[in-house]
């Protein structure tokens, strides 16, 4: 049998919290496809991480009044530093993967070097020059300087693996641009999901919009309320769910439910009858690489509002739109057409049937065709991706 490792760095691959659950799911998609999958936790000694973070985080303590989102802020930028990167590298092994027998290395993450003769692809939602130009919060306190380290480091983990894989287009596309690796070296895999078990309860001729985010700010919450209010003038029995860090709310025809925990059986059976029961979802973000829960609303048969900044116009396709997320306008037309029963079950029926490309056993398949040497496929529509807007 053919054996695969999947690194990580600092954490276990197989753990569902590590990454949002994708090495996990790449590990679980490698044996679906009867590949043995190896593990790899590579990188800094727990221990020595946990020191180093703490160190390398008080260069990035700003004043706030909000003493845990700094502390947060800071974390989240000690671990996309050049000195984690470079930590992460120096304890990763010679060799690793060699004294394991292994056939090939998926590498999850671009922030470290492994040191092999052991072919490698590598695999993730964005690279560090996207993050220049719309940085994540773990890197908007990175300096210049630091940045260029971390392009640079990326730039030559690129040029040694054998392939590069992406989640979506929109990043295969700073791939080639901004590193100048060639397009056929460069593979468009997707990204899986776990579908939620969902039992159809919806009702298509009252519009149920539901928002899933935990940063509420990033997720662009404000505005979403703002848009359905617009919306319920023109249907009043139009109604609004919320789960993730939203703030009390009072505004006619919302609810919030707060944070729910997928993996607490009774707050996951809420969040699967909300997706049951709502006929659209909407998270038109201020930036999403790869936002999974845009396959799972697919998955229940939801039309999805999205975020034209990232990879969700990729992910979405023909089952719902994208929008500016400057653009409330633009938000406020979205929810109004997906408000039209036939509209929004015509364009679920079609997320749905798009999901059905996005499971972890098809990116397994992918990723291996990549270490294989195979060229990369077009195996997507280019033309309802990318920033598409096909409602």
């Amino acid at each position: 049998m053919r054996r695969v490792g999947v690194a990580f760095p600092g954490r276990d691959p197989e753990n569902q919290a590590t990454w949002s659950g994708t090495p996990a799911g790449v590990v679980d998609g490698l044996r679906q496809i009867g590949v043995e999958a190896v593990p790899l936790n590579v990188g800094t000694p727990p221990a020595v991480r946990a020191l180093a973070l703490n160190s390398v985080a008080l260069r990035y303590l700003r004043p706030d009044r909000d003493l845990r989102s700094t502390v947060r802020r800071a974390r989240g930028s000690a671990r996309a530093s050049p000195t984690m990167s470079v930590l992460d590298s120096a304890f990763t092994a010679s060799g690793v993967g060699e004294s394991d027998r292994l056939d090939g290395i998926i590498q999850i993450g671009t922030g470290y070097t492994l040191r092999t003769a052991v072919p490698i692809v590598t695999y993730e939602d964005m690279t560090v020059a996207q993050n220049r130009a719309h940085p994540y919060e773990q890197f908007s306190l990175l300096s210049e300087r630091a940045i260029r380290s971390r392009i640079r480091r990326q730039r030559a983990v690129y040029e040694q693996v054998v392939g590069v894989c992406v989640a979506t287009d929109w990043v295969a596309e700073s791939v080639v641009d901004d590193y100048s690796i060639p397009d056929s070296k460069v593979h468009v895999v997707g990204v899986g999901f776990r579908p939620l078990n969902i039992e159809d309860q919806r009702d298509w001729s009252v519009p149920r919009f539901l928002f899933v985010g935990l940063d509420w700010e990033r997720k662009n919450g404000p505005a979403v309320l703002r848009a359905f209010a617009q919306v319920r003038n023109e249907h009043p029995d139009a109604e609004l769910d919320l789960v993730g860090g939203h703030p009390p709310v009072t505004q006619d025809g919302v609810r919030g439910h707060g944070v729910l925990r997928r993996e607490v059986p009774e707050e996951r059976a809420q969040v699967e009858r909300l997706f049951g029961r709502s006929t659209c979802f909407v998270m038109p973000s201020s930036l999403e690489a790869a936002g999974i829960v845009y396959l799972e609303a697919a998955a229940a048969g939801l039309p999805a509002i999205g975020t034209s900044v990232g990879g969700a116009g990729f992910l979405i396709g023909e089952g719902g739109t994208v929008v500016d997320p400057s653009d409330e306008g633009a938000l406020v037309a979205a929810m109004r057409r997906f408000a039209d029963a036939e509209v929004a079950s015509r364009t679920g029926a079609g997320g749905a049937a798009r999901a059905a490309s996005f499971t972890w056993n098809a990116v397994a398949e992918r990723l291996v065709g990549a270490l294989d040497g195979r060229s990369p496929t077009r195996w997507w529509d280019p033309s309802e991706s990318f920033g598409s807007d096909s409602a």
